[in-house]
C-alpha cells in the first residue's frame, strides 16, 4: 500500500490515512504503546488538513487500534482491539478518568487552602 493520499482515490482522504497508519499497525511498523505520531506531523507527513488527520484518528480510535490520550495517539496491539471492545469507548473512558483526576487534585487544594485560613492564628 502506497504511502501517499491518493487524489485519484474517491475514498476521502481521512480514509485513506487511516488505511495506511492501520497497515503500518498491523504490519508492526508502528509497534503497540508506540507513539503515532502528532497531527500536525501526521498532516505535513500525508499533506492533508489537522481536521482530516483527526477524523483519520478517529477511525482507527473506533477502530480500537490507537488509544487517544491528553499526551497523544498510541498504536494498541492488534490481536488487543477484539469484539470485546466494542461496547467500551476506552479513549472516553480514558478522557473521563484524566477529567475526574484533575478535579480531585482541584477539590484537594480547595480543601487545603480551607484547612489553612480554618487554623487559629496563635495555635
Amino acid at each position: 500500500m502506497s504511502a501517499e493520499i491518493s487524489k485519484d482515490d474517491p475514498r476521502p482522504e481521512s480514509e485513506q490515512a487511516a488505511d495506511i497508519l492501520r497497515q503500518e499497525i498491523l504490519r508492526g511498523d508502528i509497534k503497540p504503546g508506540a507513539h503515532v505520531g502528532s497531527v500536525r506531523d501526521l498532516a505535513t507527513r500525508f499533506k492533508i488538513s489537522g481536521m482530516t488527520v483527526q477524523r483519520a484518528l478517529t477511525i482507527l480510535r473506533e477502530d480500537g487500534l490507537i488509544l487517544t490520550t491528553s499526551r497523544g495517539s498510541y498504536a494498541r496491539d492488534p490481536q488487543q482491539a477484539t469484539e470485546a471492545d466494542a461496547g467500551v469507548d476506552l479513549p472516553e473512558v480514558l478522557r473521563q478518568l484524566e477529567h475526574l483526576t484533575s478535579q480531585v487534585s482541584e477539590l484537594r487544594g480547595r480543601l487545603e487552602a480551607l484547612e489553612n485560613r480554618s487554623v487559629p492564628g496563635g495555635a
